[in-house]
This record gives structure tokens, sequence and C-alpha cells, in this order.
């Protein structure tokens, strides 16, 4: 999730930070490379897609989406455009509207077994969950709603599949609206049945709404709500990203977009292989453009450290907020001397996001309310220091 935007921002007194500080504890950020969080291209050589939507049902029960044909082919165009994704179209699988079980199957532990970078398999159209065990089914065109177990693709399936490959990054991308009503159940605000079950060890999970949600198809779009922005993402690109849309850029972005507009928000799990995985290029005139490697810091003792508590409040859909905050914090007290101010650079979702911090009692302390998962950076000016030393922090809140 991304960050959500505080209710307030306040002056961290001396005594607070002290006794902030006391708790803090410095973790290395898993989303950062050394130069800045610059995603890294993928190896298209060595990666896989497939790329699976149903758009038509034999089975009266389960609804046609017929926009989902646009979903695969619109992913697929913009994967393969040489100026976007870049993949060889040998390399980006579509299946057919009536490809069966046994062939996605094939098409799965094929692209597994030859992905050495990344393995991502995309798929929309109606989910399942089997009511006695409660067990997830990706539908297809020949599927049964009232036997899943012999016409549908069990997501164990594709989860044992994943878990085989030798991928350094394997990502799951599901847009699929959980169909509870075709087997005689709603799925509850508290159900974690499915969100459980996408939990595969060493993979991304990005899906298009939580499991007690229905992804949306909206009268008038060619796609549904959720690919047809990811889409729109991925074509024209995001000023909070840098050369590359990383899958971790993409949810950010969506996350915020999605909730903007009412639609039902996208749930990630298993960042730590993906959020620095690039996997477009990034088209938006205002990107983020690398620092200069004659930039680049010189060795400094300076670190970000931070706390979250819980603040007893919660957001209007019913999230607790926390009190998080963050500071400078150095083994050598000379060096927090030689600061001069820092620029707190927030997630966008907050209103004014970037934050000037000058005051050294505090060690340049900014408290704030939210929750969330969002990478912090600070821009750290030093007295006699013509740029400055960029500091970055992981926050999972």
């Amino acid at each position: 999730m991304s960050a959500q935007p505080p209710r307030e921002t306040e002056t961290v007194q001396r005594e607070a930070s002290r006794r902030e500080a006391r708790y803090a504890h410095q973790v290395t950020p898993r989303h950062v490379s050394p130069g800045g969080a610059q995603a890294r291209a993928v190896d298209h050589r060595r990666s896989r897609v497939v790329l699976v939507g149903t758009p038509a049902y034999d089975d009266p029960r389960l609804a046609d989406i017929p926009v989902v044909a646009n979903n695969v082919a619109g992913l697929h165009q913009v994967l393969t455009d040489p100026q976007l994704g870049g993949f060889d179209p040998g390399t980006c699988w579509s299946a057919p509207d009536t490809v069966s079980v046994a062939e996605t199957g094939d098409l799965l532990a094929r692209a597994a077994a030859e992905a050495e970078d990344l393995l991502l398999f995309y798929y929309s159209g109606h989910g399942l969950l089997e009511p006695r065990r409660r067990e997830l089914y990706l539908s297809l065109s020949a599927t049964r709603p009232d036997r899943p177990q012999f016409t549908a693709l069990p997501f164990a399936a594709v989860r044992d599949v994943f878990l085989d490959s030798r991928a350094a990054v394997r990502a799951v991308i599901l847009d699929s609206c959980f169909s509870g009503r075709a087997i005689g159940e709603t799925l509850t605000e508290g159900d974690s049945a499915i969100l459980g079950q996408l939990q595969v060890a060493g993979t991304y999970t990005l899906t298009a709404a939580p499991g007690n949600r229905t992804a949306l198809a909206l009268p008038g779009e060619q796609h549904t709500a959720f690919t047809e922005r990811l889409l729109r993402l991925l074509r024209t690109g995001s000023a909070q990203a840098g050369e590359l849309l990383s899958l971790g850029d993409i949810y950010r972005h969506l996350q915020v977009q999605l909730q903007a507009e009412g639609l039902p928000v996208p749930q990630q799990c298993g960042t730590e292989t993906a959020d620095l995985l690039g996997l477009v290029r990034n088209r938006h005139p205002g990107r983020i453009r690398p620092a200069a490697p004659a930039e680049a810091a010189p060795p400094t003792s300076l670190h970000l450290v931070h706390t979250a508590r819980a603040d007893g409040s919660r957001s209007t859909d019913g999230r607790p907020y926390f009190r998080i905050h963050v500071c400078l914090a150095s083994f050598r007290a000379a060096d927090l001397d030689r600061v001069t101010r820092v620029v707190y650079h927030l997630h966008p979702s907050f209103p004014e996001p970037d934050r000037t911090v000058t005051d050294r009692a505090t060690e340049f302390g900014l408290t704030v309310l939210g929750w969330g998962e969002f990478n912090l950076r600070a821009d750290v000016y030093l007295a006699g220091r013509p740029t400055p030393v960029r500091l970055e922090r992981y926050l999972n809140i």
C-alpha cells in the first residue's frame, strides 16, 4: 500500500526527538540502489511473459467480460513495443481466448523453465473460490462454476510452477472479478482466503481489488477499470518515477489513482525482489532524472532513522493512523553540526510532499500522521558543499 495523507505536521521538540530516538532502529532500505531509487532494466532475452484473459464463457452462470480481450491485446502491444517494454514477441505469449486448463499449464511450465530474470503472469477474468476448501481458481472459457476443481485453473498450480522457477523476479498480476455470487457466497471484510493463497514465497503479486471487493469493468471503457489505468500509465509514464517504471512504481501510482476515483484499490504482497525491476520505459516528460555520477555523496555517517507509533485515530476507510517520526542520526556529532537543512520528499499522496526542516536541536526531525508503504528520500545540505547528500529509507507502516 502507498502512504496515506497525514492529518497534521508538527515541529518536534528536543525532548520528544530524543525520547523517540531511543527506540529508533536502523535498517537497510530494500527498495534503494546505491545511486538512488533507479529501477534496473529487464533482461528481455532471459525473461518470459504469459498473458491470459477470458472474455467469454460457455456457462451462462459466468458473465462474459468482452473487454478482457482488449486487456490482453493492449498489454501485449505495450510490452512488445520497442519504445516501451521491448520484449520480443517470442518471449511474450498471449494465450487464445479459448485456451484450456492443460494448455495454460503448458504455457506456464515452459515460461517458468526458460525464465532466468523475470517471470510474469497476467490473468484477467472471473476468479472462483471453491466453497469447501476455499481454494482459488482462475476461470477459463470452459469453466463450470459448480466444478472449478475440474474445469478451472487452480491458483495452487500457478504457485507450484512459480516456486520451482529459477527466475530472479517472479510476478503475478491478477485483474480478476472474484465471483462470489457464482458459488453462492459473499466474501466478507475479514476473509483472508484469497490474499493468503496469493502469497507465494519469492513472488511479487499485484491484485486489482481486495479479496472482499469486485474488480470493475466500467461502461464506455475499452478495458477493465484496473487494466485501463495500468495501460494508461505504461503508455504515458509517471512524474514520480525514474527512467524506467518498476512494478513498485506501477502499484504506487495505481493505488493513488484508483483510490482518488473511488474504485477498488489494488493490493500487493512480496515486494522484496520486484520493486526495482523496470518493466517499461517511463515516457513522462517530467520523470525523475538520475543524478550525475560526479554528484555522488561522499562517505558520511549520516543516516535516517524512524519510529512509528499507533496514533489512536483512523482514516475514512477505517485504517489506523500511525505517528511517523523521522530524523537524522550520526555516530559523529560533528557531521550533524555541518547540516544546514534537510528537505524530506514524502510520498506524493501527502499534502505538500516536500518538507524542509532546519532545526538542529531536533536532529532535523519531522513528524507526520499516515500509514502505508513508500520510499522516503531526504536531501541533506551541508555547510561548504554546494550539492546535497541524498539519503533514503524504506517505510512499511
